[in-house]
């Protein structure tokens, strides 16, 4: 067994959109687990329609997986759909509550067939309650859990959307862990709002790391610099930067420039720690500043990142058909030294289909001929 691939030889069946269901799927993709992506007839979406070239979005996503198409509103698409889960050890669905029912596709009735099946339901708002049926996109999922108090608008990073990913995949691993256990799988379900609030319950509310406890500061060669000084660092920072203005308040209290009318303070504190910062080099700043146990960073694009093979060992370029040379991140999960190296771009849709009806559910040519013929796959 590769020991980068613990999830190796589990079976996930991926109903999702967008991007919460993808993400969770896509990370149990890089665990090892074999991501069978069943999408309607026209495709998932967020393709951009099944003709549309493929998006670094598309490709960074949907990597590692296998493409099946079935038009889930006939019977028979459902029929394949059933079997498909009937061999499968996790299922996820983020359809808005009610559309499994109508569908037939619930919990009840793809557990009924197989006990063991790990059934994830990733809503906006939860199953039941008065927000249950309003339509959730990562705004509102931000303005509801109140992610707005912390900037007066949504953050950039999805956070809704990835928080509930991330607590998908955490579920869905203990859910697994039990089944070996019990013998049963379950039904989980989560609500993105309630997978953000438990981020922003511990999130800084306060303000201790606003400036000047954070700082992006210009050196002199140009670069900027992200320095945080939290409690015990401040003393340490101002070692380094000397004799600044309200340089004793900010030893006491780095909040104290938050204070209402010491606005004028604060300029003059971070205008006297940025004069500092330009008389020396990136370099020497991050030297120093690691030598005195300061953290702080280069401030860099997400494409300067990307390009980053020293830092970041799991970058990496995929030539994508149609997007060219795309830079990706492979599997940041080590396991006793193992990294996953291997990916694979991202499937045309529908590109699987035939071959995963016939080699993992046995169906043979008639029957595809039929399934094809009766519109189960548009």
């Amino acid at each position: 067994m590769d020991a980068a691939l613990p999830l190796a030889g589990i079976r996930v069946i991926d109903l999702t959109t967008f991007l919460s269901g993808p993400m969770a799927s896509h990370t149990l993709g890089e665990l090892g687990a074999d991501v069978v992506k069943v999408e309607p007839p026209a495709g998932d979406p967020t393709r951009g329609g099944p003709a549309a070239p493929c998006s670094p979005f598309w490709a960074a996503l949907h990597r590692d997986r296998r493409s099946v198409v079935l038009d889930l509103k006939t019977e028979l698409g459902r029929g394949v759909l059933l079997d498909l889960a009937a061999g499968a050890d996790v299922l996820l669905e983020n359809f808005r509550p009610g559309v499994t029912a109508r569908l037939g596709i619930t919990a009840s009735d793809l557990r009924s067939r197989n006990p063991r099946l790990v059934y994830c339901s990733l809503t906006g708002y939860g199953a039941s309650g008065p927000a249950a049926g309003q339509p959730a996109t990562d705004g509102p999922i931000q303005a509801f859990a109140g992610a707005l108090e912390l900037t007066g608008a949504p953050v950039p990073l999805t956070v809704g959307d990835i928080s509930g990913a991330a607590h998908a995949v955490q579920g869905i691993l203990a859910a697994l862990y039990a089944r070996e256990r019990t013998g049963e799988g379950c039904h989980l379900e989560l609500s993105l709002a309630e997978c953000l609030l438990q981020w922003l319950a511990v999130t800084d509310r306060g303000g201790t790391l606003a400036p000047p406890t954070t700082m992006v500061l210009t050196t002199a060669d140009g670069q900027r610099l992200l320095i945080q000084t939290p409690m015990h660092m401040r003393a340490k920072f101002l070692a380094l930067v000397g004799e600044v203005p309200g340089c004793a308040a900010f030893a006491a209290d780095p909040r104290w420039a938050t204070v209402d009318g010491q606005r004028e303070a604060l300029d003059e504190f971070v205008a006297g720690c940025a004069k500092a910062l330009s008389t020396r080099a990136a370099g020497e700043w991050l030297t120093a500043l690691a030598g005195a146990g300061i953290p702080a960073a280069t401030v860099r694009t997400i494409d300067a990142a990307l390009g980053d093979l020293v830092a970041f060992g799991a970058a990496a370029t995929l030539d994508v058909p149609g997007l060219g040379a795309v830079r990706i991140v492979r599997s940041p999960f080590v396991f006793d030294g193992h990294r996953r190296t291997e990916t694979t771009v991202p499937p045309a849709l529908g590109e699987h289909t035939a071959s995963v009806l016939a080699v993992d559910l046995g169906y043979d040519e008639a029957r595809l001929a039929m399934l094809r013929a009766s519109g189960a796959f548009g």
